[in-house]
């Protein structure tokens, strides 16, 4: 693909020349699909050695929090950033630039002898991913069409579910192992190093793309895009731990200031002709606000189920990798439904999303109806079925909600769907922890309560995620007519 040699001067992207996409095959896009599986495997693997953590360290809970947050916080901050230097730049070059620096994260954190040592290698994995992440939805949107490209979304989403699932497992079973002197969780990060190794290796396979205007970078809208998002991932991450005293509520004035003041410096960039960073013509586009809202309540549900499930059925007797192993079929029926979709979107259209979202709150229903027949040991078998139903039913929501946030966003700006999708994505995964757990302490609720307190919160937000899209289906009803 080649580029215009005259920089942007319209707000509207130039369109995609018809012979840019076709229906490429996903195997094509293999190392960039290898992408979200090994972030998702990296987050979920290191919050269940995080015990491990502080007892080879003496690392305390602020230290614990910073692994996390560390990679979490520049992840969600460089989101948008990312995107668009991809759009820039090449979004080869980028994915190529971001998982290189996830690889040596990886290697430095294997190697850490120290917590804060291992903090810093965090950061610069939080960048990496950062930088990568958003170019594989902006792949495949800039060069795949019709059911091609709605495979390779399937096949995104399968990933990402792989990589949580078997983190979880994978993370409690290093953790309880030792070779020779070296500590099972550094093993963690050299599962993460050798995925990062094959993606860079297998990257090449994918087509190339980029904007065909140059696409110039608002500085000035990243400076404020990035202390608003800044501002508000502190606020949640650590709004718990600081009983969200002052300096919580002022990271949450800062936050409001910064993206009241984004929004308008945008809208002035794009009322004078020229490319902002986050067009407001395309934010103002209601299937878009409705995608994004859908996601961030779907993802929240998600998010708060899965912190309170391993807890709580610890708390009922399982061990962690046992708790971890529970969750592995989920994660197989999403795979497999996940990777079956496109022939069921060929039938069903924009009613996948209604089905899935109907099958999920049926899921979560029986949960709670077997949470109140029994517990103990043998929860995590009695769960299963509503489990498997879970995964299916999320599996028919994860795709078509990719799909709805993708398309709406002009193909020339491909990275920048990529980089919204993903910070609705990590906005709503803190969030939801941060409301659960928030609950749990109010509540005081443990075990089998917890565990009931989860299903509660995500089957409230399902039944939201449900009504925004019965409203998007009623929409694309009356667009067809």
């Amino acid at each position: 693909m080649t580029t215009s040699a005259e920089p942007a001067t319209g707000s509207a992207p130039v369109p995609i020349r018809p012979d840019a996409v076709a229906d490429v095959p996903t195997w094509r896009y293999l190392g960039f699909l290898l992408g979200p599986g090994v972030g998702t495997f990296a987050f979920n693997a290191v919050t269940v050695i995080l015990p491990t953590l502080r007892e080879r360290f003496g690392a305390s809970d602020v230290a614990l929090e910073l692994v996390i947050a560390g990679y979490g916080i520049p992840f969600a901050v460089l989101l948008i950033l990312g995107g668009r230097l991809g759009d820039r730049f090449g979004r080869h070059r980028l994915y190529m630039l971001g998982m290189g620096l996830f690889l040596v994260s990886a290697i430095a954190c294997a190697l850490a002898p120290s917590i804060e040592m291992l903090i810093a290698a965090r950061i610069v994995q939080g960048v990496g991913a950062a930088l990568c992440t958003p170019q594989v939805l902006g792949t495949i949107q800039a060069t795949s069409r019709g059911a091609a490209r709605t495979r390779a979304i399937a096949a995104f989403g399968a990933s990402g579910g792989i990589g949580a699932a078997v983190g979880q497992v994978a993370g409690g079973a290093l953790a309880a192992l030792s070779f020779g002197p070296i500590d099972g969780w550094r093993a963690v990060f050299v599962v993460v190093a050798l995925v990062a190794l094959a993606a860079i290796v297998l990257a090449p396979l994918a087509p190339r793309s980029r904007a065909h205007e140059v696409v110039a970078i608002d500085l000035v809208g990243t400076a404020a895009l990035a202390v608003g998002i800044l501002a508000a991932s502190v606020a949640l991450t650590f709004g718990p731990a600081w009983n969200w005293s002052w300096p919580v509520l002022i990271a949450l004035v800062v936050a409001a200031i910064a993206f009241v003041g984004m929004w308008r410096h945008q809208d002035a960039i794009e009322r004078f002709g020229r490319v902002p960073l986050l067009p407001p013509s395309v934010l103002r586009l209601r299937p878009l606000q409705l995608g994004l809202l859908a996601a961030g309540l779907f993802f929240a549900g998600y998010s708060a189920l899965l912190y309170v499930f391993p807890r709580a059925v610890e708390a009922g007797g399982l061990t962690s990798l046992q708790a971890g192993l529970a969750l592995l079929p989920f994660a197989v029926v999403f795979a497999g439904m996940s990777l079956a979709v496109a022939r069921i979107q060929a039938r069903l259209g924009d009613a996948t999303l209604v089905l899935g979202v109907a099958v999920q709150i049926v899921a979560l229903l029986g949960m709670v109806v077997t949470l109140a027949i029994g517990w103990g040991s043998d929860v995590g078998l009695w769960l299963q079925p509503a489990l498997v139903l879970l995964g299916a039913g999320q599996a028919l929501i994860f795709s078509p909600l990719t799909q709805l946030v993708v398309r709406e966003v002009p193909v020339e700006a491909a990275g920048l769907s990529g980089g919204m999708f993903s910070t609705a994505q990590q906005l709503a995964l803190s969030f939801g922890v941060i409301v659960i757990g928030g609950a749990v302490g109010v509540t005081g609720a443990a075990g089998r309560d917890e565990l009931l307190l989860g299903l509660v919160l995500d089957i409230a937000l399902a039944v939201a995620v449900l009504a925004v899209a019965l409203v998007l289906r009623a929409r694309g009803s009356r667009v067809q007519r």
